[in-house]
């Protein structure tokens, strides 16, 4: 497949897990899995000058990644999440605030790589102040009319509103939501959280989508395409260690195949494989080869099945 060159804007940050901190952010993981897929990917964000920023950066060139995105700030530390997990092994964040991917700013060398990009992903974590969501904006606007935009919509507890969403929409071609998502929007569009199918179809048509996808955690996914398309696809079964990034990397297998024109029965079986993949791993960043990737898919059997959408399932 040929190399796309991808730009991933928001958040690095490290995940302060219970044993350990394990350098993530959504935008993050996505830039590294697609960079892991043999894409030309950068990650947009900014460090701050502290102990945290300086080990992110060593990590991330540890990886192979381009570090030309990566700004620097010498008033604000670089971003951190406190995860814990339940009995069932769910995560919950406490997101600190005041930090410095809050204050990612416009600069010559973005505008001159504007002109190169494929696909954008951004979320909405990254938007909670203005200046983040300003060059955000400004930098949406260099791109290329062609330019793939995705909006992984990744709401997090006191750090989104419903004016973002709808601006973010509007600039997206591709959104992505978990289900556990699915009941905010549900209630800002009058939509029924219930019927994912008919909410799915209508976000694709009420903002001009060319996709909407949905996650459905170990029981796979659902893609909508704008030609009124509907896939499901069922989950892999999998001893899960935890799954932080996975959502993450199930967009960038998705996006990895959409971006080459492939059905998006085969976007979502390989975003699907990517995810679960990372949730049998410890933190959102161990590597996962593309060989790994094509021999879990070809060799492991579908049998996390959400019975809702099992119509949808073709020989």
């Amino acid at each position: 497949m040929n190399q796309k060159t991808i730009l991933s804007y928001g958040e690095v940050l490290w995940d302060l897990l219970p044993n350990k901190a394990i350098l993530g952010g959504a935008p993050f993981n996505f830039a590294y899995r697609m960079h892991a897929l043999a894409h030309r990917s950068r990650v947009v964000s900014r460090l701050g000058i502290d102990d945290y920023g300086l080990r992110a950066r060593d990590q991330i060139a540890k990886l192979g990644m381009p570090m030309e995105g990566l700004q620097s700030d010498i008033q604000f530390p670089t971003g951190t999440v406190q995860v814990n997990f339940d009995k069932n092994l769910t995560p919950d964040y406490y997101i600190v605030p005041d930090v410095a991917y809050d204050q990612i700013e416009p600069t010559l060398q973005l505008e001159e790589l504007a002109n190169e990009i494929d696909a954008i992903c951004f979320g909405t974590l990254a938007q909670r102040t203005t200046r983040s969501q300003e060059t955000l904006y400004w930098l949406i606007n260099q791109l290329r009319p062609e330019t793939l935009k995705i909006y992984d919509i990744n709401l997090r507890k006191n750090c989104f509103n419903k004016l973002t969403v709808e601006k973010s929409l509007q600039y997206a071609n591709v959104l992505k939501l978990s289900d556990e998502e699915t009941r905010s929007v549900a209630e800002w569009f009058d939509l029924d959280p219930e019927d994912l199918l008919t909410m799915g179809k209508s976000l694709v048509q009420q903002w001009n989508l060319k996709c909407c996808l949905i996650t459905l955690g170990a029981r796979g996914a659902l893609a909508f395409g704008e030609n009124y398309d509907v896939i499901y696809q069922p989950g892999f079964e999998i001893k899960m260690s935890e799954p932080v990034g996975a959502g993450d990397a199930f967009t960038a297998g998705f996006i990895h195949r959409y971006l080459h024109g492939d059905h998006l029965r085969d976007c979502c079986k390989t975003g699907c494989g990517l995810g679960a993949l990372v949730a049998t791993q410890t933190g959102a960043t161990e590597p996962v080869t593309p060989h790994t990737l094509g021999a879990f898919l070809e060799s492991s059997p579908i049998t996390q099945l959400d019975i809702r959408f099992s119509h949808l399932i073709h020989p």
